[in-house]
């Protein structure tokens, strides 16, 4: 599920599904997700070469992108 107003999509799966499809330019992560989730999203956005970064809080992220529910990661969409 896309958010049309940052342009971005939200989650592990939805990451990976765009990943697939070429079409992620880099993948934001929070710094308090789980450990396991952290290192899943690190290792398939270098199998994928897309930059990453560990930034900010779930609750920050989903501020900055209008996210509704805590989020560990989203990934920016190509424009």
């Amino acid at each position: 599920m896309a958010n049309s107003m940052h342009n971005v999509v939200i989650g592990r799966r939805q990451i990976l599904r765009e990943l697939k499809k070429d079409n992620i330019v880099q993948i934001q992560i929070a710094t308090d997700a789980e450990t396991q989730y952290i290192t899943s999203l690190i290792e398939v956005a270098k199998e994928y070469g897309v930059p990453y970064k560990l930034s900010g809080t779930m609750g920050d992220i989903s501020a900055k992108y209008g996210i509704q529910v805590p989020s560990g990661a989203v990934g920016v969409l190509k424009a």
